[in-house]
């Protein structure tokens, strides 16, 4: 069975402050994160070894790229929903990574964790195997997903119940921009 959809993509520009102002909440995210199985597990995943805001600091916008798969019919599954999911984030990594190469300077936000690898290098105490490619999310370092939905796109997040896929599933990342 597959997940029948469309995708739906949309953009802004953001000024820095204002983003941190509005979104950002490291020991929130920090505290969230600590629940998750993939904490401390993970490269893309805190703990880390630096401070996000100096990440955030060090740029002086973001470009939030959501990418919704609207389904197109109700009731669906949501096994071949995650599916589909997964496919277009692979899609979706490489069109940002695109967009870094083309903008000198800049730092591409993914959507979620990293799952280059079925078991990250992390968990058996060696280095990241592709970290050419080793980029974090918004919620890794700090900034609230949800609420970049909500304010900027006007889109609130869904989540699948009993097996049935969401309206919608959103991949939400970005582009840092000196």
């Amino acid at each position: 069975m597959e997940f029948a959809y469309t995708i739906e993509e949309y953009t802004v520009d953001v000024p820095m402050d204002e983003f941190i102002a509005q979104c950002i909440d490291v020991p929130r995210f920090r505290r969230l994160c600590e629940q998750c199985s993939n904490y401390d597990k993970r490269w893309s995943c805190p703990s880390f070894s630096f401070d996000p805001m100096e990440v955030w600091n060090g740029y002086s916008s973001v470009r939030l790229y959501m990418r919704l798969l609207r389904s197109t019919k109700d009731g669906q599954a949501m096994e071949p929903a995650l599916t589909a999911l997964l496919e277009e984030k692979k899609k979706y990594f490489a069109m940002l990574m695109a967009w870094e190469k083309a903008n000198t300077g800049s730092q591409m936000l993914s959507a979620g964790t990293c799952d280059l690898c079925d078991t990250c290098a992390k968990e058996l105490g060696e280095p990241c195997r592709h970290p050419q490619q080793l980029r974090y999310s918004i919620e890794a370092l700090g900034g609230d997903v949800e609420k970049c939905a909500r304010l900027y796109f006007q889109t609130p997040m869904l989540w699948g119940k009993n097996g049935i896929a969401p309206a919608y599933y959103m991949l939400m990342g970005g582009l840092l921009l000196k």
